[in-house]
């Protein structure tokens, strides 16, 4: 029997991925669940792993109901000695109401350190720092739709806090365990400063020797720093890499790296597809219908057009159109590449997913998964990724099988004009197909393994 030896709460699917991937640097298995029964277990009765990462898709709730799938996701991970509740990096979502639904299900203390020193993002007197500015000073919030906190204090209230200043923790882990002791005892919540990696491996060996039953809460960093104080499986081999010849690229995010990795795929996939936001909206189906005539061959990509406007309150709405026309044709190749959390989630929510086994990271962020079904499913954060980096990934999935190596594929007017599209986005939803388009018979495709190699690594 394994026993559970760290449970990761997550409140985003590719946020949840990051964390799930990591664990295999020290076990053989890393599963991530997308979902709970109503009584608060697991769905899947093969969850037996001593990482379980639980995705609640809880960002852009309303405080009460993410409350609610938080505690839910404690529940199911309440066996774990240690229990990493990951938040977003730059304090979005709903971090006060999730931290105390998941505190009060365990009955554990939070120490809270959301540092990531590998993204520039620290935390200094009680502030975040994003590459050396305070995050309220920065424009990462420009669409939410409230300011940013002025520090990780003010993004936990209600909560009552503590800071443990980063003289603390410079003092070691001795300084640090009483510190959160105290802080623990007077009913608060311990907040950290932390610069390195060293400084969260401090903080969580404080909490381990705190409490044989911990509560980290942190962004992928600290769960990183978690994962690396389990032993290692010796036995442990590293899984294939899945070698496609489909590729379904999704692109739902609007960050702003998103046009000139466009550009880059301009004359190398086979198909893409820019949306117009408010046509999308208008009629979901003309995407669809769209769909319908392209070849399930090589690489398709289909964007949300980066330089269109779109109506502040509309995210959630896009997202939800955007899976609602992709559910029907999305296991009709081999993997599907999904940028942002909410867009990964809500398709997969619509084929009836409920765990992931996690394969293997391309690169930071980009996360290679299984369904249960045996589909390949990469996960990306939207924000993440340099402007090549989406051309890397189709070739390490597809290997030379794109378009501008020579495979025998359909370009399409799109495609072709890739590269002016993402700056002017000009393209439409519904713009007539080419005459070398061709409509093919639908079924699931299936992918295969490849094992591990150095022209495949």
């Amino acid at each position: 029997m394994v026993a559970l030896e760290i449970g990761i709460i997550a409140d985003d699917l590719s946020g949840g991925a990051e964390c799930a991937v990591r664990a295999l640097l020290r076990v053989s298995r890393s599963t991530i669940l997308l979902g709970l029964a109503p009584e608060g277990g697991t769905r899947d009765a093969d969850c037996a792993t001593r990482v379980l990462t639980v995705d609640t898709h809880s960002r852009g709730l309303e405080a009460a109901a993410a409350a609610t799938r938080a505690a839910a996701a404690a529940a199911a991970v309440s066996a774990a000695p240690v229990v990493v509740k990951k938040i977003d990096s730059l304090l979005r979502g709903n971090v006060a109401a999730e931290i105390a639904a998941v505190a009060q299900q365990l009955g554990r203390t939070a120490v809270v350190a959301v540092s990531n020193p590998a993204l520039g993002r620290v935390v200094r007197d009680g502030v975040l720092h994003v590459e050396g500015t305070p995050l309220h000073e920065t424009d990462l919030w420009q669409v939410e739709t409230s300011p940013a906190p002025t520090s990780v204090q003010q993004a936990l209230r209600p909560l009552r806090t503590v800071l443990i200043s980063q003289h603390t923790v410079d003092a070691g882990t001795d300084a640090v365990a009483q510190a959160v002791h105290d802080i623990a005892a007077s009913g608060a919540v311990a907040v950290c400063d932390a610069a390195t990696e060293a400084d969260l491996e401090t903080i969580h060996a404080a909490a381990i020797a705190t409490s044989s039953r911990a509560l980290l809460v942190g962004s992928g960093a600290m769960s990183d720093t978690a994962v690396r104080a389990l032993t290692p499986e010796h036995d442990a081999a590293p899984a294939g890499l899945p070698r496609l010849s489909s590729l379904l690229m999704v692109l739902g995010t609007r960050a702003s790296a998103v046009a000139a990795q466009l550009a880059q795929l301009a004359g190398k996939a086979a198909h893409i597809e820019l949306i117009d936001p408010a046509r999308l909206l208008a009629d979901p189906r003309a995407l669809q219908a769209r769909l319908e005539e392209v070849t399930a061959h090589g690489l398709v990509v289909v964007a949300l057009d980066p330089a269109a406007a779109v109506e502040s309150g509309d995210a959630s709405r896009l997202v939800a159109a955007l899976a609602d026309a992709l559910a029907p044709h999305v296991t009709c190749y081999e993997g599907v590449f999904l940028t942002g959390g909410e867009t990964a989630r809500a398709a997969l929510d619509r084929l009836g997913v409920t765990s992931l086994s996690v394969l293997a990271e391309l690169e930071r962020g980009t996360v290679v998964s299984q369904t249960q079904a045996g589909h390949v499913v990469v996960t990306r954060p939207g924000s993440f990724g340099a402007a090549d980096s989406l051309v890397r990934t189709a070739r390490r999935l597809l290997g030379t099988d794109l378009a501008a190596d020579g495979t025998s594929q359909t370009t399409t007017r799109a495609a072709a004009n890739a590269t002016a599209t993402a700056a002017t986005a000009a393209s439409q939803l519904a713009a007539p197909a080419t005459a070398g388009t061709q409509s093919t018979q639908r079924k699931p495709a299936q992918s295969r393994l490849v094992a591990p190699t150095k022209e495949n690594p």
